[in-house]
């Protein structure tokens, strides 16, 4: 019937079609000039079965029947509740109503559009796991209760993530992600079963066993190592590379393999790169210091971050910066938390800069950089040491045996071992090292002059006069 006046609505009838419920609660949810909202009365609890009218649904998945059971995950089912997240206005949350206000016309379309289902998001994706069709005695794939692949494969090896190793029709094996793309193909193998930092032992049906990479989609007949540098879990953070034997292997689209007899304590990693010895350097590799440096002096350098390949590092700028050079001859300027940047290549094109012209505005603006960057942490480094003369600032003198030192308490700035130490003014103190020969240290222990003077008299305004001998007085400012 069509009755969009409809305020009220009781569900007293139970049922497991969401096309029931929709239509039932449908009836309420039409706008009418004179209706400002509607009451839904759920008797036997459908919403905590199909959610509120205003949840998303995989409308695609049950009509063609890939959704498994209720249309709820048995996760949401079971908390027992829903909710709509967003604010309610002001006077709405200061009603006292018996009944709760889930959410009102006004805010019901704009939620539509913008906003998802908080406990959707509170759910979180459920695992990639396989299922059995007896019928057809073929496995699947599903997240939850809704099928990603139907029941196809002869064999499900093992599901890691976003992906699982199966058996095809054909008999042979391969990697699929949760949608049944193919990702990796292989011919008859026994057994397949995933390992850590993206591995996968495959097991042919002699026995042997290989372990391909999955990362680049290769082929080793050792058990790889894993080595991680850096820090993984960061952008441009770190490095990985596989030790196979005697050899490292680069995990980037462009293979890389280092020489014969390189030692793992010779590869060093430098905040965003990983220097690799490695003499096979191009002749065309051109320095950034030709006067100072050789080619002996370019390594093999993997970049935090970039996955295409390994590169050779042409040198370094005054900010840290290195300038590198792919198999291709062309130049990038690589920067500490930055992808590459293309500067220049070994056959320029009409109208563009060579390396070496690229090269010496580089350098102006590296060592541009570095004052800057030296002059910030110089300034950080001195607001550090006077926030700490000020903690210290009610350290005294003390004896030990023969020696003074400086103490705050119990705790001991500055080790018994001068002859003799005045007390502080303000953040300065005047010591004797030897008869007669008096200097000036702060109170962390730091000398600011050395001892030279046969008197010191420091002021409190910083002012301090040094006494060279009788009669002639040396003043500086601290």
């Amino acid at each position: 019937f069509d009755c969009p006046d409809v305020e009220f609505v009781q569900l007293a009838r139970p049922t497991l079609s969401l096309a029931k419920y929709l239509q039932q609660v449908g009836r309420g949810l039409r706008r009418s000039a004179n209706k400002a909202s509607c009451m839904l009365i759920d008797n036997v609890g459908l919403y905590r079965i199909f959610g509120l009218p205003a949840r998303n649904h995989d409308w695609a998945a049950m009509f063609e029947g890939r959704m498994i059971g209720n249309a709820l995950s048995r996760a949401r089912t079971e908390t027992g509740r829903l909710s709509v997240s967003g604010p309610l206005p002001e006077d709405e949350r200061q009603r006292e109503d018996e009944l709760e206000v889930v959410i009102t016309h006004d805010r019901l379309m704009d939620f539509l559009t913008n906003r998802r289902d908080s406990a959707t998001e509170k759910e979180g994706q459920p695992v990639l796991k396989s299922y059995y069709d007896r019928q057809s005695g073929l496995w699947g794939l599903r997240r939850g209760e809704r099928m990603t692949v139907r029941p196809r494969y002869p064999e499900v090896f093992d599901i890691c993530g976003d992906w699982a190793a199966v058996r095809f029709g054909n008999n042979r094996a391969g990697v699929v992600n949760e949608t049944g793309q193919s990702g990796i193909q292989l011919d008859l193998c026994r057994k397949m079963k995933f390992m850590k930092e993206d591995l996968l032992v495959v097991t042919d049906c002699a026995g042997n066993e290989s372990y391909i990479d999955l990362k680049v989609n290769r082929t080793y007949r050792e058990k790889p190592v894993v080595l991680s540098f850096g820090c993984m879990e960061l952008p441009y953070g770190g490095v990985e590379l596989l030790k196979v034997g005697e050899f490292f292997f680069s995990r980037t689209g462009k293979p890389y393999v280092t020489m014969r007899g390189v030692d793992q304590n010779g590869i060093y990693f430098y905040d965003f790169y990983l220097k690799i010895p490695d003499y096979r350097v191009p002749k065309d590799c051109q320095l950034v210091d030709p006067v100072w440096t050789t080619l002996f002096d370019v390594f093999a350098c993997v970049l935090a971050g970039d996955e295409e390949e390994v590169y050779w590092c042409c040198g370094r700028l005054a900010d840290r910066s290195i300038v590198v050079m792919d198999g291709n001859g062309n130049y990038y300027h690589v920067e500490k938390g930055k992808e590459k940047r293309y500067i220049a290549c070994n056959a320029p094109q009409p109208g563009e800069e060579d390396f070496h012209t690229v090269m010496e505005r580089l350098k102006e603006e590296a060592g541009r950089r570095a004052g800057i960057a030296q002059r910030k942490q110089l300034q950080e480094e001195e607001q550090k040491r006077l926030k700490r003369l000020e903690e210290i600032r009610d350290a005294l003198p003390f004896r030990m045996g023969m020696k003074w030192g400086l103490k705050l308490g119990e705790r001991i700035i500055v080790p018994p071992k001068y002859r003799k130490i005045l007390p502080p003014v303000g953040y300065y103190c005047a010591y004797e090292e030897n008869a007669c020969q008096w200097g000036i240290m702060a109170l962390d222990g730091k000398v600011v002059v050395e001892a030279r003077y046969q008197k010191v008299d420091i002021e409190c305004n910083g002012t301090v006069h040094l006494t060279v001998i009788p009669g002639k007085v040396k003043t500086i400012k601290l």
